[in-house]
């Protein structure tokens, strides 16, 4: 009994990513989730509270298997994180979050959607509940090159951490298209965008 419960529950889930990437949260409906499932609104309900439960746990699965990919593929090639600088380890995370695009499409679409919620409610209470805050990630990793003097000490601190965690985190919203599968083209447009971060338009 219980494996034909959460068999159910996987149709769930797939109903659900594929309402989530067609529409935003609001717009989305819980009634074509469950229609496309195949289930009734007591099993549904059963196992989540509302729509909002429903995909606040999606985003949380997407969070969790991305980690788990980087951490995997980084155990596999036994990469040396701690001795690239700042905009390698940045170029290395967004190689592997364009691998994990590729091998898990519908996650990916899935958080392309929410990066487009920011205007919304839905975007900070996920923001909230599920510790989302990519600024939180790439804080640290500005101030560790700072202290490791790998950055031009003339700026001010928080000069550079300000400018840097918006250059490194709006990459997303400049190249990430509908093309995003195109690997070749977002590698290109991602060393081109680390290279002038790095070392500028200057000749």
């Amino acid at each position: 009994m219980k494996e034909k419960v959460f068999h159910r529950k996987d149709f769930v889930l797939e109903a659900a990513l594929d309402e989530f990437t067609t529409d935003d949260f609001e717009k989305a409906s819980l009634n074509t989730i469950i229609k496309s499932a195949g289930i009734s609104k007591g099993f549904f309900y059963y196992h989540f509270e509302n729509k909002e439960a429903l995909y606040l746990f999606l985003l949380k699965s997407c969070v969790d298997m991305k980690w788990q990919y980087i951490n995997k593929q980084t155990q596999k090639h036994a990469v040396d994180f701690s001795n690239m600088d700042l905009f390698d380890k940045f170029m290395y995370q967004a190689e592997l979050g364009i691998g994990f695009a590729k091998q898990y499409p519908k996650f990916h679409a899935l958080t392309q959607m929410f990066a487009k919620e920011k205007n919304n409610p839905i975007y900070q209470i996920a923001i909230n509940h599920l510790g989302l805050n990519s600024a939180d990630i790439i804080t640290p990793m500005i101030k560790e090159a700072i202290d490791r003097h790998e950055l031009k000490s003339e700026f001010d601190e928080a000069f550079i951490i300000k400018v840097l965690t918006h250059l490194l985190l709006e990459f997303n919203q400049m190249f990430y298209a509908d093309d995003y599968m195109e690997t070749d083209t977002v590698l290109t447009n991602l060393k081109s965008y680390v290279s002038f971060i790095k070392h500028g338009l200057k000749a």
